[in-house]
Formats: structure tokens, C-alpha cells, sequence
């Protein structure tokens, strides 16, 4: 059959008309990718509140798009038509439906019908995207369509504007008739594993003063575990009283991952602050002081940024594999899907206790005589540390070095070549352990000096650990046990409303408890529809599940009795030199003092400097392999001919080829004055 029988047989092309033949193709994939992600997106008050980004903004922004989209287009298909005659015209826009049409329907019936068997998507997708081809080239029925797809795509973002929230409370709290109703603080101090803030015998290690004369009047949950291996599982799950994660299933997370719990109900009785790097709560009264949710960043940024996840978001649900794969996983993020690493990217605040205080300062000046519920998620903790003890930061949070690695000193899979090394990351997380306790101390300083310390009740808690390992991914742990000690187990402290004295829980509690005693310190009821966990005085009826998350897939294990780890050495909790704090595997001797015969002077390749606001800076520096032995872990820092500290050089696995890196942080030079010195064989 030639070309002229099949063009005889399709009959000649009706709709001529541009506009209306880049409105079939805007239909087609406003159906098969916006209306998913838009789906995805809808309720997810948290997504929105991490950019910064109201929904009726965004719907504007959405709409603006497409329409350019469409503009853009329709331009090039007059330009088409400009050019060429009807017969080229009709080819080269049939096969531009055809191909997009097919590429589309094939990911959607790969997704949905077809994926029990994913191989006949594309063949079904081709007759299919054939049909529709052949109605787009007789119809003129485009427009219709794509206004149709586009009110179907904004819809469901509408809709929580509407009905609200599907996590919100169902109905109000309701309230007992106590005159003097506590306050509530709640710190979540993100990735704040156990053994770094407590000892093997349950008390507060000496470098965390201020939870230290905290847990003097409180209560501490000494086997308390977190809910799941993730932030955005993990949080969610806290605030809305859920102890089994992986038990929730993955469609009712998903809705708890897009609200914020037991707040809404507890804002008709209590002046809210929230400061959070992702969650914010608008309320329709000036008693409320939510902060941190992108603030600083400008707005075309922001809405850059949003476009940039909701295409991430549009990618991994609407395509099917392989083209899936290629937008980014979105485990453990509301945003910065693109950038890997951590949740909240470089921009997030770290030292954000002063919004905290000013956010109390003002719900009080607004309305003094009703009390405050404060919820501060602290990221100072979180990965990466890059902070000296003072607060400081040392180097810039991307490290243009290893690709895919967020942490000094580690692979790509944060795994680390030497025990060196992983004492370097060790310090610095322990530095911003003792940064977070200085800002806590401020904050409890000012509730006393305002005379509210004592009618509040405090949480300090984690949402989990964290974990520098040898095989795996941080988040996942090496073994039962280090998943345990390190991942899962969690402080939690609770002053009560007027404890004045001490007092240790040993049984084993979840974080999902706290929204239920938070609840009962607060007089408060919760609707019967709305499922709490027990209140951390009750034992959990099936014991504690922790829930590892990994590619979207939530795996539970209960916890046994795993053998508690202490990965912490004296030094790295406070080195032994406060002036050269990252000395590492040398001598301390040798600091301050002139380089010492039996030291060989390295010429190296490439020098790296990355400086910051402390008088501790990075240096990363290349060399020859074959200059030091393999078994030289540490070699010497100089400047101007005196020790400033070591340089930590990757062990076998991480020493590629002919050159050997290493890593060190030593005392501010001019980076000309560093010399680096490898122990003579």
C-alpha cells in the first residue's frame, strides 16, 4: 500500500486550524501529567507551606503556564502552516499528535490497567494514540478539551480550599472549663539521636547543659523510638498520634503527610506558633505566629522552585518506568527534589530559636491571658553539619566534590572509608547537637524570665537519628542494632505542667504518644473519628514498630530488646584541643609546635579551600597515591611551619586511580601558607 492509498483511506484533514491542534496536544498532556500531579498535590497543605506558595497563587501560576504553553505551541504550528503546504502540514502535525498521544497513553495504561503486564502498554498505547490522532485531524473539538483538562486539573487544588484539609480535624476539640490552661512547647530536634545526647545510662551527656537542668525537673522516656527513618513520615506521624507507621497503610500516610496533625483542633483554645523549615498554620486571628516556611526567599525563586517539584511530582507518578526513573525519588522530602542530599536544602535556617521567642512574645502581646502552643522543629541537627561549637558555620552546606554526597569526607552513598573519617563527621554532628542545647537554653531562659516556664509543658524530642555507616545509607543503619541505638531510639524529655522533680520511664514509648498527653495536659478531647495513640503514662498494646522507609515502600520491625551501641568517643564529644578541634589520629602533642623530623612533605594536585563564618575552615586537598603508604590515615597540617591539625586521607575504597584525597579542618590561614605532610615509610 503506498503512501497515497493510506492518506486516501484517512481521509483528508477537516481541522486545519493551529490553535485548535495545539489544544488537542495541551489536552492530551494536561490529562495524562498535570491532572496526576495535581492529584498528588492537592491536599498537601506541607508541600505548599515548604515553598512558600499559597494555592490560589499557584492555580494562577499553573493556568498562566499552560496558556503560554499553548501560545508557544500554536506559534510554531502557523509558522508550520506558513511554510509548508496543507499536505506537509497535515503529515508533520498527525505525527506530532501521534508521537506525543502515544508517549502519553502508554505511561498511563503502563501505570493503570497494564501494569500487571507493562510490555503491552505500548503497543495498546500506539491504536489508541492512532485513534486519537484521527479524531484530532477530523474534529475541531481541541479547545473544548483543553479548557475541560485544565478545570480538571485545578479542581482538586481547589477543592481543600473549600472543604479544608482531609487530615484537619473532622470537628472541634473540645475543651474542659480549667482556669489556668498550661501552655505547650514542642521541640522536635531533627535527627538528634539518642546515645549523642544521653549516656548508656540514661543521663544527659555534660556538652547538652541546658537539657541536662531540663531533665532535672522533667521526665525522661529513656526507650523512646521514633515512628519512622524519614522527616516527612516521621513528623507527620507525631502530630497526628500515630505509633505504627507502616500499619496506617501508604494512602492514609500519604494524607498525613500533607497535614499538620493536631494543631488546627488545638488553635480554637490556644494561640499557635509554629517555626518550622516546612510547616506553617494560617489562622484567620493575629494568634498566630507561624514562621520559617521560605520566608527569606525571593518570589520568583520560589515559584521557580515550585514548578521545579511539581514536575518532579509529575514525572514519578504519571510516567511509568524507565522514564520515571529519570525525575528524582521524592522519599524523605517536601522539596529540592532535584537537589539530593537533605529535605530543606541549603536555605533553611538552623539558628531559628529567635523566631521562636518572638513568635511566643507576640501571641502573648495579642492575647495575654490565653495560652500558647508553640511547636519549634529545629534542623540544626540535621545532616549536614557544618557548624563549630559556637554555632558558626564552616563551610558551605554543598560540597563541590563528591557527587551526590551532602557531608564532608563521605561517598556518594554517605558511606566512609576510614574511622578517621567518620570521627570528623561525628565532631561536627556533635558540635550542632551542642548549638541546638544553647539555643534551647534561650528559649527556657526567656519562658522564666517571662514567668511562663512553669505552666508549660515541654517536649524535647527527635523525629530519629542518624547513623555514619560502612554499607548503607545513613538513614538505614549497618545492623539490627545500630538501627536501634542510632536511627530509631530517640530522646524524649517532658516537664509537665509545675514538675519540679525528676523522673525516668524505662518501658519502651513511641513519639506518636506525645499528641495524646500534649491533648491531656491541655484539657483538650479529640473527635472519636480521629485515632490517637495511647498518652505516653500507657503502654502500647503491640509493642513498638519502627518503620524504615525507602522508595516509597514502608517496611516495619518491632523492636525486641536490640543491644544498646555507643558510637561515641570521649574526643569526639569534646575534643581534647579546643583550639584545633578536628586533630584527628595524630599526636596532640604536635599541635602548635614546628613539623617534627619522620614527616614527608606532600606536593599535592589540587587544593580546595572552603571557608565560612568560623575561624575552623575546610581544606580538601589531592595527591599522588603512591606518596604515602596505603595504611596512613592521618598525615599533618601545617602553616607557616607549625601543625595546625591532620589531614584525613581516604582509605582503599575511596582512593580511585592515582590520586588520594584528603580532608581537614583546622584553624583559618591563608590557604598559600598550608602544607600537608605524610608519615616518612
Amino acid at each position: 500500500m503506498t503512501r497515497g492509498d493510506v492518506m486516501r483511506r484517512i481521509g483528508s484533514r477537516s481541522n486545519t486550524s493551529a490553535p485548535n491542534n495545539a489544544s488537542w496536544l495541551m489536552a492530551v498532556g494536561i490529562l495524562a501529567m498535570v491532572i496526576p500531579a495535581s492529584d498528588k498535590i492537592a491536599s498537601n497543605q506541607v508541600f505548599f507551606a515548604a515553598h512558600g506558595v499559597s494555592v490560589l497563587a499557584w492555580v494562577a501560576v499553573l493556568v498562566l503556564g499552560l496558556v503560554l504553553c499553548w501560545l508557544a505551541v500554536t506559534g510554531l504550528l502557523l509558522l508550520l502552516q506558513r511554510l509548508t503546504n496543507p499536505r506537509a502540514y497535515d503529515m508533520v502535525t498527525s505525527l506530532l499528535m501521534l508521537v506525543v498521544t502515544w508517549f502519553f497513553v502508554g505511561n498511563v495504561l503502563a501505570r493503570t490497567l497494564l501494569s500487571g503486564a507493562p510490555a503491552l502498554a505500548p503497543v495498546v498505547g500506539l491504536i489508541a494514540a492512532a485513534g486519537i490522532t484521527l479524531l484530532a485531524r477530523r474534529f475541531a473539538m481541541g479547545n473544548a478539551l483543553a479548557v475541560f483538562a485544565v478545570i480538571a486539573a485545578i479542581v482538586p487544588l481547589l477543592i481543600p480550599l473549600v472543604t479544608g484539609s482531609q487530615e484537619a480535624p473532622k470537628s472541634t476539640f473540645a475543651f474542659d472549663d480549667q482556669p489556668d490552661r498550661p501552655s505547650i512547647l514542642w521541640v522536635v530536634s531533627d535527627e538528634l539521636q539518642y546515645p549523642l545526647a544521653f549516656t548508656q545510662d540514661g543521663q544527659v551527656r555534660p556538652e547538652l547543659p541546658n537539657l541536662k537542668a531540663l531533665a532535672a525537673n522533667s521526665t525522661t522516656y529513656s526507650h523512646a523510638y521514633a515512628g519512622a527513618n524519614y522527616t516527612d513520615y516521621a513528623v507527620p506521624s507525631m502530630l497526628s498520634g500515630i505509633s505504627d507507621v507502616a500499619g496506617q497503610g501508604a494512602d492514609r500516610m500519604q494524607k498525613v503527610r500533607a497535614g499538620i496533625g493536631i494543631v488546627p483542633g488545638m488553635a480554637s483554645a490556644y494561640s499557635v506558633v509554629m517555626q518550622s523549615p516546612m510547616y506553617s498554620f494560617d489562622c484567620d486571628s493575629a494568634d498566630c505566629a507561624s514562621v520559617g516556611a521560605g520566608d527569606d526567599v525571593g518570589v520568583v525563586e520560589r515559584y521557580a522552585s515550585f514548578a521545579k517539584d511539581t514536575l518532579a511530582i509529575a514525572g514519578r507518578t504519571a510516567l511509568a518506568a524507565p522514564f520515571s526513573e529519570v525525575f528524582p525519588s521524592l522519599d524523605g522530602k517536601w522539596r529540592d527534589f532535584w537537589n539530593g542530599g537533605d529535605e530543606f536544602s541549603d536555605t533553611a535556617e538552623g539558628n531559628s530559636v529567635g523566631a521562636v521567642i518572638d513568635g511566643i512574645a507576640s501571641v502573648r502581646q495579642t492575647a495575654p491571658s490565653d495560652p500558647f502552643f508553640a511547636f519549634w522543629h529545629s534542623i540544626r541537627t540535621h545532616a549536614p553539619w557544618v557548624v563549630d561549637r559556637d554555632g558558626k558555620q564552616i563551610y558551605p552546606f554543598r560540597v563541590p566534590v563528591v557527587e551526590g554526597a551532602h557531608m564532608i569526607g563521605a561517598e556518594a552513598d554517605q558511606t566512609y572509608t576510614t574511622a578517621e573519617l567518620k570521627s570528623l563527621e561525628r565532631r561536627l554532628y556533635a558540635n550542632s547537637a551542642v548549638d541546638f542545647d544553647r539555643q534551647l537554653g534561650l528559649l527556657i531562659d526567656d519562658l522564666k524570665a517571662t514567668g511562663q516556664y512553669d505552666n508549660t509543658m515541654i517536649v524535647v524530642t527527635a523525629d530519629h537519628g542518624a547513623t555514619m555507616t560502612d554499607r548503607a545509607d545513613r538513614r538505614e543503619g549497618d545492623t539490627l542494632e545500630q538501627r536501634w541505638s542510632e536511627v530509631a531510639h530517640v530522646p524524649l524529655v517532658v516537664k509537665a505542667p509545675g514538675q519540679t522533680e525528676p523522673a525516668i520511664v524505662a518501658a519502651p514509648r513511641s513519639t506518636g504518644q506525645i499528641a495524646a498527653t500534649a491533648l491531656m495536659a491541655a484539657g483538650a478531647t479529640a473527635p472519636a473519628e480521629d485515632v490517637l495513640s495511647p498518652d505516653l503514662s500507657r503502654d502500647l498494646a503491640d509493642g513498638p514498630v519502627f518503620t524504615s522507609v525507602g522508595g516509597g515502600v514502608m517496611k516495619p520491625w518491632n523492636y525486641t530488646g536490640a543491644a544498646e551501641e555507643d558510637p561515641w568517643l570521649a574526643e569526639d564529644l569534646t575534643p581534647p584541643n579546643a583550639a584545633y578541634p578536628f586533630a584527628i589520629g595524630i599526636d596532640q602533642a604536635l599541635l602548635g609546635a614546628p613539623v617534627p623530623a619522620g614527616w614527608t612533605e606532600v606536593t599535592p594536585t589540587h587544593v580546595l579551600v572552603l571557608p565560612g563564618e568560623s575561624t575552623q575552615q575546610v581544606v580538601i586537598v589531592d595527591r599522588e597515591s603512591s606518596v604515602c603508604s596505603v595504611d596512613a590515615a592521618a598525615g599533618l597540617v601545617s602553616s607557616n611551619d607549625t601543625v595546625v591539625g591532620s589531614v584525613l586521607w581516604e582509605g582503599p575504597a575511596g582512593a580511585t586511580g592515582s590520586q588520594t584525597r584528603g580532608w581537614a579542618i583546622v584553624p583559618k590561614a591563608d590557604a598559600a601558607t598550608y602544607a600537608f605532610w605524610c608519615p616518612s615509610s
